[in-house]
Parts: C-alpha cells; structure tokens; sequence
C-alpha cells in the first residue's frame, strides 16, 4: 500500500506521485513488523523513511526513502532531486516540486 503527499496524485501503474510535470516515487506505507530506519541519536523514524537532522540538533524523519536532507535542516527532497532552499523547491533537470516539511514524529519503540 502506498500514498503521495498532499497536493499529488497517485499513478499506481506508474508507482509515481504526480503533480503537473513532476513525479516522485510513491511512499510505501510502514507494516509493523518492518523495522524501523535507526537515527544517528538512537531515536528512529518509520520503515521507508529517510532520517534528517534538524536545525536543532535532533533528528526528524522524511516520508521518503534514500531521501535527500536540506541544508536549512527544516525540509527534505525525494530521492534524485537537489534541495534549492532559497526558492523552497526539489529540482530535478527542469522538474520542480515543493520541498517536504520534516516531520518530528518518531516510529513507536
């Protein structure tokens, strides 16, 4: 089971989170007994997630997978895409999507 962040549409055919000209890979939905992806300050974030460390020092977990973490440690990009933090957009060649908040909720010990 998958879903595409808010704003997107889902192509199940495609496995892709569409909006306009951009497509992201579709974030598949933790199980429960998939393990957790391990932080570096020993907290962990959701299976299928990317963990990013935060403007305060913390970690915060990104619904992405090998997901690639901003320099301003507030947002995060899909995998294959470069933050550009000045405009608030993942780039990709010409393609540009909205960057992705990250989130502070852990995965359940």
């Amino acid at each position: 089971i998958h879903c595409c962040p808010h704003g997107y549409t889902c192509d199940v055919s495609a496995g892709t989170c569409n909006r306009g000209e951009a497509a992201v890979e579709m974030i598949e939905l933790g199980r429960e007994k998939a393990p957790n992806v391990e932080c570096g300050d020993g907290s962990s974030c959701p299976t299928g997630s990317t963990c990013c460390k935060l403007a305060s020092g913390d970690y915060g977990c990104c619904p992405f997978k090998k997901a690639v973490c901003c320099s301003d440690g507030i947002h995060c990009c899909p995998h294959g895409y470069t933050c550009d933090v000045s405009a608030g957009t993942c780039n990709r060649g010409e393609a540009a999507v909205e960057m992705i908040e990250l989130g502070r909720e852990k995965a359940p010990n």
